[in-house]
């Protein structure tokens, strides 16, 4: 069993249906390319996020931190 920082992609329209329950935190395969998506399908209040921003396993890269950030300020 993966717990955390495995890319596992979660469902979205599974989650989406849990936002109703109160403040909801995204996480789960989330990465530059796909966080926008994400946000506008299933409207948390927050996201996290681990391997979909590194370079290497454990190792951050600081450009694809920066797009995952700039994409969410894009959206809301």
């Amino acid at each position: 069993k993966h717990y955390g920082g495995s890319g596992e992609k979660i469902n979205l329209e599974l989650a989406s249906t849990f936002t109703e329950m109160g403040e909801l935190i995204l996480a789960g395969g989330l990465a530059p390319e796909n966080v926008v998506d994400a946000i506008s399908k299933v409207r948390p209040w927050g996201v996290d996020v681990c391997s979909g921003v590194e370079s290497e396993p454990g190792i951050k890269d600081l450009l694809k931190v920066k797009e995952f950030i700039n994409n969410i300020r894009n959206t809301v």
